[in-house]
């Protein structure tokens, strides 16, 4: 279970990105959080995983506070940020130095199999697609078995066709090991093709405005009626966020005269 308790971060600046956010989420399960820019949802993942601290409140895995990165959780972000100078083994390999050579390349050839890339392993960065490198980042993160994914818009960046055959990618990943996944998403789409549950955010201070669950099983067919009733439900509840947004800073515009 990874669970966000109460978390809040404001910044030196004194901006604060968010306030009071709580979550739950069990094992195996797929949360997508979707939001306008600005409203704090690259800064969940990185109190998530460790790489910063909350303000206030908490993050725990399986009943341990989280106040550093935690072995249990790996962050994937929008970009692959794969050392040039590094073969792909190389990139995958270089969080495993505690373990034998024997065993850092038994753990590299499984994870290369699992993202479909075996054989790619001397290739160097520059010599990768966009969506190799997603791919490389992906298997990078699953080589030191983390309990919980964060992806941080993992696939905006590529084209549609890309995108599309690494989302059905990694719900392949998920039914092998079912790890808990949250997803950053700005993609309505893809939001609802691949989680269990939607969480949309407020505009401001990074709170939830709704919780959307998804009964339907995965892969989900796009063309589906049921689907089109879940995407137009969070797309209603996005537009409520936005309205939200705008009407706060109409309020702040009235206020500043």
């Amino acid at each position: 279970m990874l669970s966000l308790n109460g978390l809040s971060k404001t910044f030196s600046n004194g901006v604060q990105a968010l306030g009071g956010f709580t979550l739950d989420v069990p094992a195996g399960e797929i949360v997508a959080v979707i939001g306008g820019s600005g409203c704090g949802k690259s800064t969940l993942l990185r109190l998530a995983s460790g790489l910063e601290r909350p303000t206030r409140g908490e993050v725990t895995i399986n009943g341990d506070v989280v106040q550093a990165p935690h072995p249990l959780i790996n962050l994937i972000f929008q970009e692959p940020r794969l050392l040039p100078w590094l073969t792909v083994g190389d990139n995958i390999r270089f969080g495993l130095t505690h373990l034998s050579a024997a065993e850092r390349d038994r753990r590299t050839n499984a994870v290369l199999e699992q993202v479909h890339l075996t054989g790619y392993e001397n290739r160097l960065p520059k010599e990768l697609s966009g969506g190799q490198a997603q791919r490389v980042a992906i298997a990078r993160a699953l080589v030191t078995r983390p309990e919980v994914l964060l992806l941080d818009e993992p696939f905006s960046a590529l084209d549609a066709l890309t995108r599309a055959a690494l989302q059905n990618h990694l719900l392949e990943i998920w039914r092998e090991s079912r790890p808990t996944i949250i997803i950053v998403t700005h993609d309505i789409d893809e939001a609802v093709a691949l989680a269990h549950r939607v969480v949309v955010m407020q505009p401001w201070s990074g709170r939830i405005l709704e919780e959307i669950a998804i009964d339907l099983p995965l892969p989900r067919d796009g063309e589906d009626g049921d689907v089109e009733h879940y995407r137009r439900k969070v797309r209603a509840s996005l537009d409520r966020s936005l309205a939200g947004r705008h009407e706060t800073a109409r309020e702040g515009l009235a206020v500043s005269r």
